[in-house]
């Protein structure tokens, strides 16, 4: 008898467990449709240093190390067993689900840059919109034109002594 009950709830997982896959899949095609505002929010996930193209285009060969973080900030990465590099990341998983690594990797020789390698960086703008979305950034106005109206008449104060 036990083994006959052994035996049965042993067919009926057998026979169940497909079903498992079955409602993962389903799970995972309702949460796709399910509407954004349902959803709960995920904000766009920033690690790292931020570097631009206008940035690495400004690092020279012969750089001391105190000109590169003043223009680069502090790297994200330094290691105690390759003390002549340095690594600034980059990491942004929006809520999209893309993800995005950036690197820029500076070696040093003699506390100057010797070397210097970077993945394709974000111009400013781009930057900018990564950060702040993108509706967030619009164009500065052009300055408003000079309004050409009545002038003022002349109005002068007379000197002291002159009637």
């Amino acid at each position: 008898m036990k083994r006959l009950a052994a035996a049965s709830v042993a067919l009926l997982a057998a026979a169940l467990l497909p079903g498992c896959a079955y409602v993962s899949r389903g799970w995972t095609s309702m949460a796709e449709s399910t509407p954004t505002f349902l959803q709960p929010y995920r904000p766009d996930m920033h690690q790292g240093n931020i570097i631009t193209q206008e940035m690495v285009e400004q690092i020279r060969v012969g750089m001391t190390r105190e000109q590169v973080r003043f223009m680069l900030g502090t790297p994200m990465l330094t290691s105690a067993f390759h003390q002549a590099r340095w690594d600034y990341v980059y990491y942004l998983n929006r809520r999209s689900g893309e993800v995005q690594k950036r690197n820029l990797v500076i070696v040093f020789k003699d506390n100057r840059v010797d070397s210097f390698r970077a993945d394709p960086m974000p111009t400013e703008a781009e930057a900018d919109m990564l950060i702040l979305g993108r509706g967030a950034w619009k164009p500065a106005p052009a300055p408003p034109a000079q309004l050409q109206g009545p002038t003022a008449p002349d109005i002068s104060t007379p000197g002291p002594g002159s009637d």
